[in-house]
């Protein structure tokens, strides 16, 4: 069976640094996804992950103008000092650019910004009241599995998407999955022998999100995963696509 591949964990733009076997441009990362049979990618802009959100941003938007294989997601971080959009004016932009989801990058080696309610309250919960999709990196988390749960159960219906993750993270996530049905996790990464198995059969099928951390992780490996994970093709066919497809249906802008 051919599974409607839809990643949640991609992006592309010029970068600081394009290590051995990666890629940066949006046209490298189609060849890839076609090679891979990948047939749709939620994307944010390297520019807004290392540089300058705004910018990177409008860069996004306007490399994807008539690409309908790619969707945006839109790098976002709290307003205070007047470099980002207050919360009710980034939520405006984002209905008038139907954009959907968004990502963070508070971690000391990309824009050093708390996470915590006193800083990034205001915007947490603004994303939360829209049920706007958050896909932020495990080592964006200062705190590691404290800091996820301290943030799970503030914002319990944020639905949250943590990427990166490796199979050694099974023993703290597995409690957290159990206590937060906000709390999502995208595949890639997460290789525990039988991993998305087990997940799938404790939590539901429902809590994977198909991931292939391009370019830096690899589509193939990503698929494959998937592809074949002994789990029934209708579970498959949820993380595949299914997963993200409701997440990013369940928006209220």
């Amino acid at each position: 069976m051919i599974f409607d591949f839809y990643d949640c964990d991609a992006w592309f733009g010029r970068r600081k640094l394009v290590l051995p076997g990666s890629f940066s441009s949006k046209t490298e990362l189609l060849e890839r996804m076609d090679r891979y049979g990948i047939a749709r990618a939620l994307t944010h802009h390297s520019v807004a992950r290392e540089l300058d959100p705004v910018a990177g941003n409008r860069m996004l938007m306007e490399e994807l103008e008539g690409e309908s294989r790619l969707t945006p997601m839109w790098t976002v971080m709290p307003h205070h000092t007047d470099e980002f959009p207050a919360p009710k004016e980034l939520l405006a932009q984002m209905e008038q650019n139907n954009v959907r989801a968004v990502t963070m990058f508070p971690n000391g080696a990309y824009y050093y910004y708390n996470i915590s309610k006193w800083n990034c309250g205001e915007l947490l919960a603004a994303l939360e009241d829209a049920r706007i999709p958050l896909f932020l990196e495990f080592s964006q988390f200062d705190g590691g599995f404290d800091a996820i749960h301290d943030f799970c159960e503030e914002y319990k219906k944020l639905p949250l998407v943590l990427t990166g993750l490796t199979y050694r993270h099974g023993r703290n996530l597995y409690p957290l999955l159990e206590k937060f049905e906000n709390l999502h996790l995208a595949s890639f990464g997460y290789k525990a022998q039988d991993g998305i198995e087990d997940i799938c059969r404790r939590f539901g099928a429902e809590r994977i999100l198909f991931g292939s951390s391009m370019p830096v992780g690899s589509g193939a490996s990503a698929v494959a995963m998937v592809t074949y994970a002994n789990i029934p093709d209708a579970e498959k066919a949820l993380v595949a696509s299914g997963n993200l497809e409701r997440l990013l249906g369940g928006v209220k802008l």
